[in-house]
């Protein structure tokens, strides 16, 4: 093609920006009408069958438990309990001999075991539970212990050495903040690209993120406030939860833009697929990750709606114990959103020089 040729073309393009954005101009109403039924229907029966799979027959596996020695009981026969345990069909627990039940209560605190099973001399024993760190862990621990203390005609009593809030249902109060979090966040980012659409130059793209700052640190300190104050769930963190929802927020909705910046339109759906297809499911709010399947187990705490569940956990009932995994995950996110963003900004603006010169 001659100079001209290329500054015609270039020109055209300048004229008419909506010809090469509007896909109804450019594929025709009856494709594209195609391709959005396909897509919804992709998204619905995504969704249904992660619900269903994740959530369909929760089974404990490997939940972390210590076997203590009660007074009166002899090593061996907690060495014995803790070795039955352990041969469980299905392998619901992973135990550990601990020598003390402080040294246990320790380790439940550092978020280094979920439970703790005292053998008691008298027949009747104890089991210590952690409910913060998840309802339906606690419950499955219940559970599998009752199903042994009944096998050999034994009697158990139930402690929660870390509970909920009382203003905090089965724990998931958290969860549900910080789906609240995860979903301005890429509301924000899809409704830049739909309307705004993404950025044409470095300082569009630089004003963009500045927007999503200004508008994380918001809605962080504001979900933060309605849940501290307004009703009292997780009263005195406020600070600690406003620089996490705003983390939460920000790598959410950063992540989204630059997938904008990087795939078109298509960002959308994807960032649906990955939000909330797969990162609800998974985020160990319902059910922790010791009674999900391990597909769900392993990805949850990497996306960000697990990521700001368990950092809700770990500032509220832990002392900020386990908040490195959750930091290290929404800075992935933000890392790689502003990579996509500028660095798809940035060719882009290369290629309109190149086209105009």
């Amino acid at each position: 093609m001659t100079a001209a040729g290329e500054q015609e073309t270039a020109n055209e393009q300048e004229a008419h920006p909506h010809e090469r954005h509007d896909p109804v101009a450019r594929y025709g109403v009856p494709k594209v009408m195609a391709a959005l039924l396909i897509g919804v229907l992709a998204l619905q029966l995504g969704f249904i069958l992660s619900y269903v799979a994740a959530f369909h027959q929760p089974v404990p596996r490997d939940i972390a438990i210590a076997v203590v020695a009660g007074e009166g009981v002899p090593d061996d026969v907690v060495a014995e309990v803790a070795g039955q345990l352990d041969e469980l069909d299905g392998n619901p627990l992973d135990t550990r001999v601990l020598p003390s039940t402080a040294s246990a209560r320790a380790q439940m605190h550092a978020r280094e075991i979920q439970g703790a099973f005292v053998v008691g001399a008298d027949g009747r024993d104890t089991l210590v539970v952690a409910s913060a760190g998840g309802s339906s862990i606690a419950g499955a621990l219940e559970s599998v212990i009752a199903q042994v203390e009944a096998s050999q005609g034994r009697q158990f009593d139930v402690r929660d050495e870390i509970p909920v809030g009382v203003h905090d249902n089965r724990g998931l109060s958290g969860f549900y903040l910080a789906i609240g979090w995860v979903v301005g966040g890429y509301l924000l980012a899809a409704a830049i690209g739909l309307f705004i659409g993404a950025p044409t130059s470095l300082a569009q793209a630089a004003a963009h993120t500045a927007a999503l700052l200004v508008y994380s640190l918001v809605s962080g300190a504001l979900g933060a406030l309605i849940t501290t104050h307004l009703l009292g769930t997780f009263a005195g963190h406020w600070f600690p939860l406003w620089v996490l929802g705003s983390g939460v927020v920000f790598a959410t909705s950063v992540f989204t833009l630059g997938l904008r910046a990087s795939l078109g339109i298509a960002a959308v759906p994807l960032a649906i697929a990955v939000f909330v297809i797969l990162g609800n499911p998974s985020a160990g709010g319902a059910f922790g990750a010791n009674v999900i399947p391990a597909f769900y187990a392993t990805i949850g705490r990497w996306i960000t709606p697990g990521a700001g569940t368990e950092g809700v956990r770990s500032v509220v009932y832990f002392g900020g114990t386990g908040l490195g995994q959750p930091a290290l995950a929404l800075a992935i996110y933000s890392a790689v959103g502003l990579s996509l963003l500028f660095g798809f900004t940035a060719r882009r603006a290369r290629r309109r020089r190149q086209l105009l010169r």
